[in-house]
């Protein structure tokens, strides 16, 4: 499944922190926005590793699922283009 996650972290270190995790992860689309192709599991991995850096009380986290029906709904505008997530492993 293809995730849109966004957030917005107070603290620079922990932004920094969060950014290179998703980084990994995925696609940056805007500064504080990401496409990742996902399984459940690593969503779930994903998510435990954020909230470890993250500060509840302070930090915001928005996974957003996108399913192929919605996919081929996206209204692209300007210069933006609907980027291709392939999944890979690496042996």
């Amino acid at each position: 499944m293809r995730y849109l996650i966004c957030y917005d972290i107070c603290h620079p270190k922990r932004l920094k922190k969060v950014a290179k995790c998703l980084e990994q992860m995925g696609i940056r689309v805007q500064y504080s926005f990401f496409n990742a192709e996902l399984d459940d599991e690593m969503l779930e991995k994903l998510i435990k590793l954020l909230m470890n850096i993250m500060e509840p009380t302070e930090d915001k986290l928005y996974v957003y699922p996108i399913c192929s029906g919605c996919r081929k709904k996206v209204i692209i505008d300007g210069t933006g283009e609907l980027l291709s997530l392939d999944t890979y492993m690496i042996l």
